[in-house]
């Protein structure tokens, strides 16, 4: 069941915004003991693997800022201007779409124990 969950091959109608969601969702669908929960647990789990999924990307850029930038970028987050830090990261981190990419891989592979 694994092997048929593609994160690379989101939806056409894919954004920034729907993405984690239906990483959360495609993750959930690879477990079996989640299909019988109800509604309210269902959500409880999702909420949990969504707060940790943006941990692990959080975490990846964070290594990634170049060390001369940090402050610049601490100063951005300071402010929670969501689309500064987007053009931040997009600026300042060769191949952010990769380290994104790989933090969310990452995470698959450790939620889903391969």
């Amino acid at each position: 069941m694994v092997n048929n969950f593609n994160p690379q091959n989101p939806p056409t109608d894919f954004n920034i915004e729907m993405g984690i969601d239906w990483y959360v969702d495609e993750l959930i669908k690879q477990k079996p003991e989640f299909n019988n929960l109800d509604s309210e647990s269902l959500l409880a789990v999702k909420d949990d693997l969504k707060s940790r999924a943006e941990n692990y990307i959080n975490i990846s850029i964070l290594k990634n800022v170049p060390e001369s930038k940090l402050d610049e970028f601490e100063k951005l987050l300071d402010a929670n201007d969501a689309s500064q830090i987007q053009s931040f990261c997009s600026q300042n981190i060769p191949d952010l779409n990769q380290v994104v990419a790989m933090a969310l891989i990452n995470f698959r592979d450790s939620y889903l124990n391969i």
